[in-house]
Formats: structure tokens, C-alpha cells, sequence
């Protein structure tokens, strides 16, 4: 277990809320999957191209709060973002190429939160 630990990314903060976020290559993506059971909140990004998915980085996630206070604003360094959020009712704008999505997360406790986003990319045939 330890092993997977280190290689898991640095923990980032802004404001009051701490997260992680990368997942490239192996040991990075099982170290980050490992630790969403700590993370009240786990997302994941991923790109469709030529009728598979391709995980993808450089999405712009907001998160705002049930008052629509903005609690977090980062961009992903890889597909996966954990982030350490306080009980309560969330919305999460994940943007990749100019494309927003949003979600609603209801966060109850560590490990409780999960969403997912994909995007479908240009083919290259």
C-alpha cells in the first residue's frame, strides 16, 4: 500500500479545499483510485474518440456550492480530480475545448461523491 502512496501527486489547496488530480500513467491512475475511498468527491474525464474512450487532462473544473459560492476553480492534470469537500449539495462545470458539462454531487462523506464526464472528440480517420 505504501508503494501506491507514493505515487500518488502532490495535494493542491485553494481556499479551504484540498485536492489531488492526475492519474497519468499506471502507478499514478491505481494511487489516485486508491485514495477516492479520503476524497469526499472523485471525478473523472474522458474523451471519446473512434468509438473508445481515451481518458484526457487540461479540464477546467468549477465547483460551486449550494449558494453558488465558488469553492473550487483548477484545471485537471490528468483524468482523475479528488477533492476533499465539506458535506452539501455541490455543482461541479467541467469545460474541455470549450465544451462545458455540469453535474449536481451531493457529498454526505469521504468517498460518498462521484461523477463523471466525457466528451466526444473529433475522429481522426
Amino acid at each position: 500500500m505504501a508503494s501506491a502512496h507514493a505515487a500518488l501527486p502532490a495535494t493542491q489547496t485553494q481556499g479551504n479545499v484540498e485536492y489531488v488530480t492526475g492519474g497519468i500513467g499506471l502507478d499514478e491512475s491505481e494511487s489516485l483510485k486508491a485514495a477516492e475511498k479520503s476524497y469526499p468527491l472523485s471525478l473523472l474525464f474522458a474523451r471519446k474518440l473512434d468509438g473508445k474512450n481515451d481518458y484526457t487532462a487540461d479540464v477546467k473544473v468549477v465547483i460551486t456550492d449550494a449558494k453558488g459560492a465558488k469553492v473550487l476553480d483548477a484545471t485537471s492534470g490528468g483524468p482523475y480530480m479528488l477533492v476533499k469537500l465539506p458535506p452539501g449539495q455541490y455543482k461541479v462545470s467541467a469545460t474541455l475545448d470549450g465544451n462545458e458539462q455540469t453535474r449536481q454531487v451531493s457529498v454526505k462523506g469521504n468517498g460518498s461523491a462521484h461523477a463523471g464526464f466525457e466528451w466526444n472528440a473529433k475522429s481522426t480517420k
